[in-house]
């Protein structure tokens, strides 16, 4: 009815008609040549009477009008010359309305809004639109060839609505697009609203859209080609790209006729859809649509590249969508997406380098035809192909599927299958055929490499696997125990029951275990929920080999289980009970207010860690349990243990240490242990010349150190005795005074590597080997100190049988002289010493404070010596016995003989009781004859002098610099006032030059008691040079003397202690008793 109107509206107004012919339009025709011409208003007034009319534009003509064509039929506006130009002012515009025939051929029409309305034949050609809108409405017929739209503000609007007039019988029209350029920023838009009331055929022809296009259809009856057009670089919105967009649109059904089903075929084939938001959109209100409008859309020999989403469609579960995808390839988009689609053919497929999965299917039915290609693709799970929300995958006898080299940073590398997919992959009916897969270079961050999910029909005679080494993997998961390092498997049963103290961490290593195809058992993952007596603790998702770590408090000690329940994607599936002992504090910790276990003992600078059991403080401790025999067990609890928490100034370590209860060796320095560092480690022995152990390479060795022991022994009475080294010449007295002194103070005056000839020399003088050997296999400090009684009465008993000897054969008397009775009296001075310091070792008694574990403190008495024997108990016994005998029998009246001998011989001589004092008078001569009458006494001060200083580094550790410092002034000091006590003035000489030394080195100990201060060893040295360089000036003979032994022993490499000394904290007694 409508296009009946329109033939009456157009015979009228050719009937009205000016007449037919060809105008020229320009704003300038005085330029121009051709007539008639005119500017456009003088023709734009009535244009009805110009139909079977040409109008020719030259130049530009300017409308700031509404240039109308209504009801007009064979015009054609056409362009003459290189650039005619029809521009818009204002609000002008260009209208065609129920025409026919209009066409519009190489002309400009810039900033124009262009309106085609209800009219049929309508041609644009060679023409560019620069304008604010181009719309096509019911535009029937008509054809868009070889033109551009750039920059036009909304694009191409092409629309298809009811007619004015319902038809009765189906009417068919076309619109056709060819070689089409659309630059705009809308890009084309196709809405068709039509119903059935007519069918409409539209072409898109090697149309290019540089933004995108939107297709709008509502249950209309029409048909869509496209070929060979480009789609790219539409991004200006989240919506841009090429879609499609099916709604229900009630209206349009109001001129449907009867009998007309609505259909909509797509046909898309040889185009390009690169770089846009979306490649290929698909989606709509299906559930509005009619039930018997069916949508038909192919998609065939595209490209689909490099847009954020390649494929997106979503049917909603709609049965009216068809889709087929044939010969297409969808590479390097972020994502490709089906999503409640029941009718998708996907026919050889090819796609490659998703960011997010190759293609995700959702709750879809998907056909395979031929081959379908999924490479070089990554993910989060899957990453070739993730199948969820019960998806089919429908396979066709040519099917052939490939998963090539794809990536998954969580499940699937190739194909995941999530667990509400269970029919996954079918073959249609009838085929009983395997179908070919390939499976090859995938991985995933977690499990499945190849394929994750319920996968196990995959490999049910379903497929033929072109490679048979796959990885899989699902979510039916054993929680499994696996050691982190070779991922080894531990079932739970049989797992080692674990013990753990308050404060320490559980510690479990758990994995989830799958299992794959072929029975074989590979990694997934999953969460764990711990709960223990009821209470919950700790939630923890779990990959591959992970550890839970749980620290119980508060909870009491015996065993206890830990009810772990496994979920896998929301579904708790599996429970494990898993039992763990909580034990009490183990020895050396106890409970603090946090519940933690800690230091039993609170100390300054040491620290217990309940995790790893290490206790740790800054050196100069020792820690450790009473009884070191017993194995140390942290899970066994022993009421009657006790822990030794005291100082240990010299066989324990210095430096900061770590170690645990089981290993208090790591304390001890120079391979002592046990109790305090008191004794060697085993296969160790102590050696002699110093407190260190060491190994013994020969069992045999004690003979020869015996033999060699015994020649040397002879010869230092024989060296004497043929030197005349006696302290009858008055020239040893000082010097025996200084080196037992220094001895005493040895890793003080002459530390490591300082004077080794000087050290060498003392340790002689002091009856010591200065030089560490081994004595024999397993010799120890019990066995060291009978040696050093040992040694000192061997050289007596030499110099008894020489006395013997010499009373009984009168040539060796005369071949002895007068030296015998001289040289005991010196052996015997020169043993006092030796004897006093052993006597003092063994006697030294050290109170050490028990703290047991059933909270008593009690205190025992141990060898200060060894801490591991009890004093004056055991073998200690005999030692301290002997020590006593030794000290009644020879130091308390050697002594006293010395120092009062000369009040004896002058004032108590004719006592009754003192008669027979002048037998001692050859012994009292060999000690004091070379001092002045006055001063016999001075041997004996010199010799108690040594108690006081022995007793001072003992017992008094922070005041035994500044004492030796005032003893050694007080003796120089009397040296001084009594103006010489020796006959011969060489022999003060000497001695005052001694002493004086020994103040100068203990006035330099007292300033510089920290050696990062001053070395002032290069100062002892240089006294020490003086002073022998005097004594050669003085007496030649004694120097001599000296040189003598010391060329002896050249060869004999020296050694001393490596104890670092560090303030006034450690004793030097125990100095002293290392470097014996």
């Amino acid at each position: 009815m409508s296009l009946l109107l329109v033939v009456v509206l157009l015979f009228f107004s050719s009937s009205c008609s000016v007449s037919s012919g060809q105008y020229y339009v320009s704003d300038d025709c005085s330029s121009v040549t051709q007539s008639p011409c005119n500017p456009l208003p003088v023709y734009a007034g009535d244009m009805s009477q110009y139909n079977n009319t040409i109008f020719y534009f030259i130049g530009t003509s300017v409308v700031n009008f509404t240039f109308s064509m209504d009801s007009v039929q064979n015009i054609t506006l056409h362009g003459l010359d290189q650039s005619p130009t029809i521009y818009c002012l204002y609000y002008g515009s260009i209208q065609t309305y129920a025409s026919s025939h209009v066409s519009f051929s190489n002309i400009l029409f810039q900033e124009c809004s262009v309106s085609l309305e209800f009219s049929n034949n309508i041609t644009i050609t060679g023409s560019v639109f620069k304008s604010r809108r181009v719309r096509l409405g019911n535009v029937f017929d008509s054809k868009v060839t070889s033109s551009a739209f750039d920059n036009a503000t909304h694009g191409l609007y092409i629309i298809y609505y009811l007619p004015f007039v319902c038809y009765h019988e189906l009417q068919h029209y076309s619109l056709t697009l060819t070689n089409v350029t659309m630059t705009s920023n809308y890009g084309l838009t196709l809405c068709l609203n039509h119903g059935t009331s007519y069918n409409i055929s539209v072409i898109l022809d090697n149309v290019t859209s540089g933004n995108g296009a939107s297709n709008y259809f509502s249950e209309s009856l029409f048909s869509l080609y496209i070929t060979n057009s480009l789609i790219s670089n539409s991004r200006a919105n989240s919506d841009a790209g090429f879609s499609f967009n099916f709604f229900a649109f009630q209206q349009s059904k109001n001129c449907d006729i009867k009998g007309t089903q609505s259909q909509s075929t797509i046909l898309i084939e040889d185009s390009q859809f690169h770089n846009n938001t979306y490649g290929f959109r698909l989606t709509g209100s299906y559930s509005e649509l009619n039930t018997y409008h069916t949508i038909i859309i192919t998609v065939r020999s595209c490209s689909i590249r490099d847009n954020n989403y390649g494929l997106s469609v979503n049917g909603h579960l709609s049965a009216l969508i068809h889709m087929n995808f044939i010969n297409t390839e969808l590479v390097g988009n972020r994502r490709n997406e089906l999503t409640g689609c029941l009718s998708i053919i996907l026919n050889n497929i090819t796609v490659a380098n998703s960011l997010l999965t190759g293609l995700v299917v959702i709750a879809s039915v998907v056909t395979v035809e031929n081959r379908l290609s999924i490479k070089n693709n990554t993910g989060v799970v899957g990453g070739a192909i993730a199948i969820n929300g019960s998806s089919v995958m429908l396979l066709s006898s040519s099917a052939n599927l490939e998963f090539i080299d794809n990536h998954a940073s969580y499940k699937g590398g190739g194909i995941y299958i999530d667990q509400q997919t269970r029919c996954q992959f079918i073959r249609k009916h009838g085929l009983v055929s395997p179908i070919p897969l390939t499976l090859k270079g995938n991985t995933a961050g977690v499990a499945g490499n190849d394929t994750y999910g319920q996968t196990h029909s995959l490999f049910n005679g379903l497929f033929t696997l072109t490679n048979p080494k796959i990885d899989t993997s699902s979510d039916e998961a054993l929680l499994i125990f696996c050691d982190p390092d070779s991922n080894n498997a531990i079932p739970i049963w049989d797992y080692e029951v674990q013990h753990v103290f308050p404060g320490q961490a559980l510690k479990y290593n758990v994995a989830f275990f799958s299992e794959n195809y072929n029975g074989s058992y590979s990694f997934t993952d999953g969460t764990i929920t711990l709960v223990i007596n009821g209470t919950f603790e700790i939630n923890k998702y779990i990959a591959k080999c992970s550890l839970v770590e749980y620290t119980p408090k508060y909870i009491s000690y015996g065993e206890h289980i830990i009810a772990v329940t496994v979920t896998i994607h929301g579904l708790s599936n599996l429970q494990y009970n898993i039992p763990f002992i909580f034990n009490e504090c183990p020895i050396g910790f106890s409970v603090n207010s946090s519940g933690v276990c800690t230091c039993s003992v609170s100390r300054e600078n040491v620290t217990c860690d309940i995790d790893s059991l290490n206790i740790t403080h800054n050196g100069l401790l020792w820690i450790g349990t009473y009884d070191t025999s017993t194995p140390f067990n942290a899970n066994e609890t022993n009421p009657n243990a006790c822990i030794i928490n005291e100082n240990c100034l010299f066989y324990c370590s210095p430096n900061p240490v770590t170690f645990q209860l089981n290993d208090t060796d790591t304390q001890c320095v120079d391979n002592r242990g046990h109790r305090m560092c008191g004794s060697c480690r085993e296969g160790y022995s102590l050696l002699m010349g110093s407190n260190k152990c060491g190994h013994c390479r020969n069992n045999y060795i004690i003979i020869a150190w015996i033999a060699l022991f015994a020649v040397m022994g002879i010869l230092l009475v024989v060296l004497l005795i043929a030197l005349n080294l006696t302290l009858s010449l008055g020239t040893l007295n000082g010097l025996l005074f200084y080196a037992n002194i220094v001895k005493l103070y040895e890793p003080v005056f002459l530390r490591e590597g300082a004077l080794p000839i000087l050290s060498q020399v003392i340790s002689w003088i002091n009856l010591d080997f200065g030089f560490e050997i081994c004595f024999y296999n397993g010799m120890d400090s019990y066995a060291k100190q009978w040696l050093q009684f040992a040694f000192p009465l061997y050289l007596w008993i030499i110099i008894f049988i020489i006395i013997r000897l010499c009373k009984r054969y009168g040539k060796m008397s005369k071949l002895m002289g007068s030296h015998v009775v001289p040289v005991l009296c010196t052996l015997t001075f020169l043993s006092y010493t030796k004897l006093v310091c052993t006597i003092v070792i063994v006697l030294h008694k050290r109170e050490v404070t028990l703290n047991c574990t059933n909270e008593s403190v009690s205190s025992v008495s141990l060898w200060y010596e060894d801490p591991n024997v009890e004093y004056a108990k055991g073998k200690h016994a005999g030692l301290f016995g002997f020590a006593l005998l030794v000290s009644v029998f020879f130091v308390i009246p050697y002594t006293l003989f010395l120092l009062c001998h000369s009040v004896i011989e002058r004032r108590l001589s004719h006592f009754k009781l003192f008669k027979s004092w002048s037998r001692f008078k050859p012994i009292i001569d060999a000690y004091s004859g070379p001092m002045k009458d006055d001063y016999r006494f001075w041997p004996g001060l010199l010799l108690v002098t040594r108690i006081p200083v022995l007793l001072i580094v003992t017992f008094l550790k922070n005041e035994s610099h500044f004492l030796l410092l005032a003893v050694a002034a007080i003796i120089l000091s009397l040296s001084f006032i009594f103006g010489g006590v020796y006959r011969k003035k060489v022999n003060t000489i000497i001695e005052f030059w001694f002493l004086l030394n020994l103040c100068i080195m203990a006035t330099l100990s007292v300033a510089f008691n920290d050696d990062s201060k001053l070395s002032h060893m290069k100062c002892y040295d240089a006294l020490t040079k003086k002073l022998f360089k005097k004594q050669d000036e003085d007496d030649q003979d004694v120097t001599e003397l000296h040189k003598t032994v010391d060329q002896q022993m050249r060869e004999i490499v020296p050694s001393s202690t490596d104890v670092k000394l560090t303030t006034s904290r450690e004793s030097v007694v125990d100095l002293f008793q290392y470097s014996i």
